[in-house]
């Protein structure tokens, strides 16, 4: 009796150190610094090194493709936590827009970017739509209207940190289409940024 006593102690100790922590997962993804992303169906969670679900399912967040080193080909997508800030999406009227939250999922810079890329050196690049008013017609009785496409870099807080003068002219009912609204701007070292000019070629400034 005694030796079943011990044998089913050392039992449970042994189910014990390998119990399971979340059931039912569709994919799992490498860690990126503390986080990994978990998926379950059309929504992505995220966990810590010790298994512990510390961003609960969610159907917001941004997926970061992934490429193979040798053959360069996209090969997975998954969101990323980039400089403490993993990019979400939010529809508006139609449009998608794009904002960050932290490691707790809390959301610290609010959807409100055409278009965002993920941090790098504690920096991301953004691209924001202007509608400026540059006169009134006498005939139609209407407001002029501008709408334009700017981009910047921001900081982890959300600040505007430069503007990257490659301001281009955008109609909204194009809106729909992703490929206009693609980022013309990278890094290319910490504080370093190249930008892509009217002439389809590049400028680099610093910041």
């Amino acid at each position: 009796m005694k030796n079943l006593l011990i044998l089913i102690i050392c039992l449970n100790i042994h189910l014990e150190g390998f119990s399971q922590i979340i059931k039912d997962i569709d994919e799992v993804s490498p860690f990126h610094g503390d986080l990994a992303a978990i998926r379950k169906g059309n929504q992505w969670a995220f966990i810590n090194k010790e298994g512990v679900k510390v961003i609960d399912f969610r159907d917001d967040l941004v997926l970061s493709n992934k490429e193979n080193a040798v053959s360069q080909i996209k090969v997975s997508s998954y969101p990323i936590f980039k400089n403490g800030r993993c990019l979400i999406k939010k529809l508006i009227d139609g449009k998608y827009y794009y904002g960050f939250i932290d490691e707790k999922g809390k959301e610290i810079i609010p959807p409100q970017y055409l278009n965002a890329s993920n941090f790098s050196n504690g920096f991301a690049i953004i691209v924001m739509f202007l509608k400026d008013t540059i006169g009134f017609n006498q005939i139609f009785k209407k407001h002029v209207v501008s709408h334009k496409l700017e981009e910047y870099v921001i900081d982890t807080s959300g600040d505007l940190v430069k503007y990257l003068y490659n301001a281009r002219t955008y109609f909204v009912s194009k809106f729909k289409n992703r490929n206009l609204l693609e980022i013309q701007s990278k890094f290319v070292a910490p504080h370093l940024i190249a930008v892509k000019n009217k002439n389809n070629k590049w400028n680099i400034y610093n910041f």
